[in-house]
């Protein structure tokens, strides 16, 4: 037998491909205008340590032509006026440390105003390789005031060609806000170029801080102040059928005022009405009770009802309370409000009237044992803030 060997070649096709590797490029970011929300929600008891408007934000750069950009710089629409953030209007040159820049902030409801600074500054950068031994992601100088142009030279012939912009307020300057509600400020700038001085763009803030006051929150009654309430049903007698069928009646009015510690801007408020009666009287659900000092509170000859009425902040109309259910107002940002001055706060606040009147049906006065009469009403009340 004959055995033939069969040699059986492969054939690889091997390619590849060789990479140009490119040398060092400009890099390039045009100035750009800025219209940024801020948003912060805090308690006035505690504020935040600090609240960035803008932290390291670029006002552009070209790295292949360090003088273009590097030396922008921004500043303020008045150096008089506080409305939008008052500052200096002009560029100038080198000036360090930090601007102070006042604005107002309006309460959305109340519409009182209050002036907060904020601190702005700029420091200076590099984008590319490591001019004067520094790295381009860290500052090169600074803090300069946020209206100086700076430029800083290397002995290489390098210079910083980008400024970064921070804006922020701190926890100083936002308890100054005398009440809770919703605090706002349109902070605006111009970014400029230095040389030649022209404005490359706007920079806008709006800011919002929603704060809450919860340690003053209160029911508010104007005509007791700061008084404990002692309220009198005052009972008159009407005419009777002779001396054993004299009819009295009596009736109270009882100005209220719900604060909630938020200038009336929650989402709604809940308030319980309740009394003290502990007795086992036959009583319906909207019966509130006054019982005879002495007396015995289950003996109806020792208790005398009334009716709770108040005015529902969200309709304007009058109704009935029913004791111990929790009545939910939902309309508290389109409700009557009221100005008024409390206890331990700076300015005036916003509440909303919820008044209530007390009133007794007219029974004969042979019903009731002689005595005084007393009962304790509670009122409870919850904003729901948000």
């Amino acid at each position: 037998m004959k055995l033939t060997t069969c040699l059986t070649s492969l054939l690889l096709l091997l390619s590849t491909s060789l990479l140009t590797m490119p040398g060092a490029y400009a890099e390039r970011v045009e100035p750009t205008g800025r219209d940024t929300p801020v948003i912060a929600t805090f308690d006035k008891s505690s504020p935040p340590a600090q609240l960035d408007i803008w932290k390291d934000e670029s006002g552009g750069y070209d790295s292949d032509n360090d003088p273009l950009w590097g030396r922008n710089t921004w500043i303020c629409l008045s150096s008089s006026n506080p409305v939008n953030g008052e500052c200096s209007t002009s560029v100038t040159g080198v000036v360090n440390g930090n601007t102070t820049i006042p604005v107002i902030f309006t309460e959305k409801r109340s519409h009182l105003t209050q002036i907060i600074n904020l601190t702005g500054y700029h420091d200076i950068y590099t984008t590319t390789g490591n001019a004067c031994g520094v790295s381009p992601k860290q500052p090169w100088g600074g803090p300069y005031q946020v209206y100086a142009g700076m430029q800083a030279n290397c002995n290489d012939g390098e210079a910083n060609d980008e400024s970064k912009l921070s804006v922020y307020v701190t926890s100083q300057e936002l308890s100054k806000l005398p009440s809770g509600g919703i605090w706002e400020a349109n902070l605006k700038m111009s970014l400029m170029q230095w040389s030649p001085r022209i404005k490359l763009a706007d920079w806008n803030a709006r800011i919002t801080l929603n704060v809450t006051d919860n340690n003053n929150q209160q029911i508010y009654l104007p005509e007791f102040g700061q008084a404990a309430p002692l309220v009198n049903l005052n009972m008159r007698p009407l005419p009777g059928n002779g001396i054993n069928k004299v009819s009295v009646i009596g009736s109270a009015s009882i100005d209220v005022c719900l604060y909630d510690g938020y200038n009336a801007n929650s989402s709604a408020f809940m308030l319980t009405i309740n009394d003290s009666y502990t007795g086992q009287g036959n009583r319906t659900m909207t019966d509130f009770s006054l019982v005879r000092q002495g007396g015995n509170e289950s003996n109806d000859r020792d208790r005398i009802d009334y009716l709770v009425d108040i005015l529902n902040p969200d309709t304007n109309t009058i109704q009935t309370v029913t004791r111990g259910t929790q009545m939910t107002f939902t309309k508290i940002q389109q409700a009557h409000i009221r100005q008024v001055h409390l206890p331990g706060l700076p300015q005036p606040v916003i509440c909303v009237p919820a008044p209530l009147t007390l009133s007794t049906q007219m029974f004969e006065i042979n019903s009731k044992n002689a005595g005084g009469y007393r009962g304790t009403l509670e009122l409870n009340f919850t904003p729901s803030l948000y």
